[in-house]
């Protein structure tokens, strides 16, 4: 029987998502949550009660909508404040980082914390994330259990795609999987890689 995965939208998993992090005194899981409203990121053990709270540095960001002229794909990207002087914008396509011009929506503004999380490390307190592993020398890491689940139903399927509906639904054309690292794609690695996020979901908290 065919295994069928539909794909959840670009974003649903990212900077805003809850993240299950190594707790710095304990070394169990604990979880670091982000407020928007306030923009302040919290921190919080459940093993031994610790807690923490941070206003991270970073700004308002508004929505960029583009299609990219070589791949012919649209993707969304988020650009600060300060860098948007008009109706239009300049934004680089994440498939093969042609600048392209894109239309920019006002309506949508998001709080950016510009960190880099591809070291497996919280943006907020730079705790390490607790599910993440090694692959052939590539850190492969999810934000929390619904995160690793969502990786796991992913890579294992026989067939990927969206609902019909997707972009009516949805109004883009990215998906979450758009996000993950060619590596982890690659038909030869995704048997192995799933074996490694099983054992992570073992992960006792």
């Amino acid at each position: 029987m065919v295994k069928r995965f539909n794909d959840v939208p670009y974003h649903t998993f990212s900077f805003w998502t809850d993240m299950t992090v190594v707790c710095p005194k304990c070394g169990k899981a604990g979880t670091v949550h982000f407020n928007p409203d306030s923009g302040k990121a919290q921190f919080q053990c459940k093993s031994c009660y610790a807690q923490q709270e941070a206003v991270p540095g970073g700004s308002d960001a508004f929505e960029v909508t583009a299609q990219c002229t070589s791949t012919g794909k649209y993707f969304r990207a988020f650009l600060p404040e300060n860098s948007i002087h008009g109706p239009k914008a300049k934004v680089a396509c994440p498939y093969c980082k042609e600048i392209v011009t894109g239309d920019v929506d006002t309506s949508i503004r998001q709080h950016m914390v510009f960190q880099d999380i591809r070291h497996a490390e919280d943006p907020y307190f730079h705790y390490p994330f607790y599910f993440k592993a090694s692959y052939r020398g590539k850190l492969i890491w999810a934000f929390n259990r619904e995160h690793l689940q969502y990786l796991i139903d992913y890579l294992s399927a026989d067939l990927r795609t969206v609902q019909p509906d997707f972009y009516q639904t949805y109004r883009t054309m990215r998906s979450q999987s758009d996000m993950l690292p060619a590596f982890m794609k690659t038909a030869k690695n995704r048997e192995s890689i799933v074996k490694l996020l099983l054992k992570l979901q073992w992960e006792i908290f």
